[in-house]
């Protein structure tokens, strides 16, 4: 797991998930320790991570949703990455599902790099640890507003970590 400050801490049930997104993309500030970390607007990237099962692709949807996604959301897992229009945001969404990539270097082969310096763009990525390094260069060098939320499935419930990455 990386590792770096934990800025929000939410634990719900699987109806409960509308907390987690209101926290995300700061519309409840109750679950953060510090300040919303990004003003008035949303992180550009979130990065999911979690087991099978963690409930990684049903937040993606819950997301897509929320900034006005039309289209029905599946899981990117053999094409790696899906593109969608955002009407809300009057951009692009691209889900990144990192699961099958072995190294970090197909990233930059698919084209990934290229798709996060696109503007106004929004990103969602599952199994996004492959990448990190991406994902701090973009927050530390390049100024994105990158979320990195672990995602722990327990008996009844799910633990989410909410991070800011390149802090």
């Amino acid at each position: 797991m990386t590792s770096f400050k934990t800025t929000a801490y939410i634990e719900t049930t699987e109806n409960q998930l509308q907390v987690v997104i209101d926290a995300i993309l700061g519309r409840d500030l109750s679950a953060w320790v510090c300040d919303y970390p990004f003003g008035e607007s949303d992180p550009d990237i979130i990065a999911l991570e979690g087991n099978l099962g963690a409930g990684k692709t049903t937040l993606s949807k819950l997301l897509c949703a929320a900034w006005g996604c039309q289209n029905e959301v599946s899981s990117p897992t053999f094409a790696l990455v899906n593109e969608y229009e955002l009407l809300d945001f009057k951009g692009k969404l691209y889900h990144h599902d990192w699961y099958r990539v072995k190294e970090a270097g197909e990233l930059y082969d698919a084209g990934i790099e290229e798709m996060l310096h696109e503007y106004p763009s929004k990103h969602l990525i599952e199994w996004p640890e492959i990448g990190e390094f991406f994902l701090r260069d973009l927050a530390e060098n390049y100024k994105a507003k990158v979320l990195w939320v672990n995602i722990e499935h327990k008996e009844n419930s799910r633990e989410y970590r909410l991070r800011i990455l390149g802090e």
